[in-house]
C-alpha cells in the first residue's frame, strides 16, 4: 500500500459502512460509503487515494493537491499552538507541526508546503522547511523542457523555484525579464542540469528553434501598437525587458527572423510592420 499517493486497489469487502479495499500483498484500506460507487462489484479495481486516520488506512476518491514527495501552495484553516491545519483538497486536513513550519503559519493564509511521511508517526505530514537548491541524482528533465513553475523567493543569485512539484530548482537574476511574486505559477523552461545535480531554470525558452514565441510577441506588440514599436538594435536592455518582457538577444533573434520574412522594417530608433507597397 502507497501511504500518500494515488493507486488502483481491488474491492475486497464491503459493509454498511463503506468498501475495503485491497493491494496485491492484502492490506487494506477502508472507503466510506460517501465516495464508493452506487453498485460496487467485488474484485474490480478503483482508483483511489490512501491516507491515515485514527490508525487506519483510508482510501478516498478525492484529488488531492499534492501527494507524499511534491509541494503545493495550501491554505491555512486551523492554527494552534502545536500546529497548523492545512487544506489539501481531501475530507482530512494536512498537519504541520510547529516544529515544522519555518515560521508561525496563520489562520486563511497560504504557504508553500512539503509533504512527506513522518518516520516517527507513520503520517502523512507537512513541512515549511525545505533545502534550499539541493542537489539530485537522476532528474527526468533534457535541457529545453517545458516545466511548471512555483516561485519559492527571491535570493541573491535570482529565484528559488519549485519545478513540476517535486524538485526546486533556480532562475537566475540574468533570467528574470518581468515581475515574479512568491506562491505565483509560471511557465518555465530548463536550462541547465549541472554536475552537482543543481538545475537551472530559464522562463524563457532558449535558441533559434524556439525563435517563433519570441517573434509572436513582438508581432502581438506591434498590432497593439499600431504597428509601431519603438525598440531597436540599439535600444536597453532594460527598454526590451520592461516593454517585451524579454532578453535583448531574443529579441535581436527575433527581428532578425522577422525581418528575414518580410514581416517588419528596422528603423534607427523603432520597429514597424511591413506594409504592401511601401
Amino acid at each position: 500500500m502507497k501511504l500518500g499517493k494515488t493507486q488502483f486497489l481491488k474491492i475486497a469487502e464491503q459493509n454498511y459502512s463503506g468498501l475495503f479495499l485491497e493491494d496485491e500483498d492484502g492490506e487494506r484500506a477502508f472507503l466510506s460509503k460517501v465516495f464508493a460507487p452506487e453498485n460496487p462489484v467485488i474484485g474490480e479495481e478503483m482508483e483511489v487515494f490512501v491516507f491515515q486516520d485514527d490508525d487506519r488506512l483510508k482510501a478516498t476518491t478525492e484529488k488531492p493537491i499534492a501527494e507524499v514527495g511534491e509541494f503545493a501552495v495550501l491554505t491555512c484553516v486551523e492554527s494552534m499552538p502545536s500546529g497548523a491545519f492545512m487544506n489539501w483538497g481531501i475530507i482530512k486536513d494536512l498537519f504541520i507541526p510547529y516544529k515544522q513550519q519555518k515560521s508561525k503559519i496563520l489562520e486563511g493564509k497560504r504557504y508553500l508546503v512539503q509533504l512527506y511521511v513522518d518516520e516517527f508517526t507513520d503520517l502523512i505530514t507537512g513541512t515549511t522547511k525545505f533545502k534550499r537548491n539541493p542537489q539530485y541524482e537522476n532528474t527526468p528533465f533534457n535541457y529545453g523542457d517545458k516545466v511548471n513553475l512555483i516561485m519559492m523567493n527571491e535570493s541573491e543569485l535570482g529565484w528559488n523555484v519549485v519545478i513540476n512539484k517535486e524538485y526546486i530548482g533556480l532562475i537566475y537574476a540574468s533570467d528574470v525579464y518581468k515581475k515574479l511574486y512568491p506562491l505565483s505559477e509560471e511557465i518555465g523552461y530548463i536550462k541547465a542540469i549541472r554536475e552537482d545535480g543543481k538545475i537551472d531554470v530559464s522562463l524563457q525558452p532558449e535558441g533559434y528553434e524556439n525563435n517563433d514565441e519570441f517573434q509572436k510577441i513582438i508581432l502581438d506588440a506591434l498590432e497593439a501598437n499600431h504597428g509601431l514599436l519603438y525598440l531597436s538594435d540599439n535600444s536597453s536592455p532594460e527598454d526590451i525587458k520592461q516593454e517585451l518582457q524579454m532578453s535583448k538577444k531574443n529579441f535581436k533573434k527575433a527581428i532578425g527572423g522577422l525581418y528575414k520574412w518580410n514581416k517588419i522594417e528596422i528603423l534607427d530608433d523603432k520597429i514597424k510592420l511591413y506594409e504592401e507597397g511601401e
